[in-house]
């Protein structure tokens, strides 16, 4: 856990939410740690952590940010009433979309790589990335070509396969 309990909850244990934001804080700005800010915020030598920063760091790799939770606050709980809170819920609406798109952007290039690459799904890769409107006619054309030869290929190599049993099975030698 990155920050502790002291640092998080008042004295009572009631979770701080304004307080630890520094564009929030008004009245008590020596509990702040966190900026909204993209970037680390450093002010009087103090260095308040981009929550931002810190979210998509560790959602894009688990968008259930359950991993976040437990490594930055220690709690799923303390997690989801500080994402519920009217003062930041906004902001982690905002996270949540980036981190989507970024995990959409992610998987778009692995299928436009595979389609590239000529691999065994390339002409479904393909078919996707046109349906959605990522690619060109022209590329996509050279993908299913690709394909139709592969599957060409394979039936002639089965249609030797199954000729030279039968000729086996006859008595015919091939050569």
């Amino acid at each position: 856990m990155m920050f502790s309990e002291k640092q998080l909850r008042t004295s009572q244990g009631k979770l701080r939410t304004k307080s630890l934001f520094w564009e929030l804080s008004y009245f008590e700005p020596e509990h702040v740690i966190f900026t909204l800010r993209e970037e680390d915020l450093v002010k009087n030598d103090k260095t308040y952590v981009s929550l931002r920063k810190l979210y998509l760091s560790y959602c894009c790799s688990d968008p259930t940010e359950y991993t976040f939770a437990w490594s930055v606050f220690g709690s799923w709980e303390t997690w989801q009433q500080l994402a519920r809170s009217n003062y930041i819920k906004e902001n982690v609406g905002t996270w949540r979309r980036e981190v989507e798109v970024k995990i959409k952007s992610e998987a778009i290039r692995s299928i436009a790589e595979e389609m590239r690459t000529g691999g065994r799904s390339s002409f479904g890769a393909a078919k996707l990335l046109l349906e959605r409107g990522w690619l060109d006619d022209k590329n996509a054309s050279k993908a299913k070509e690709k394909l139709k030869a592969k599957e060409e290929e394979e039936l002639d190599k089965q249609a030797l396969s199954l000729l030279s049993e039968d000729a086996e099975r006859l008595g015919i030698k091939v050569q």
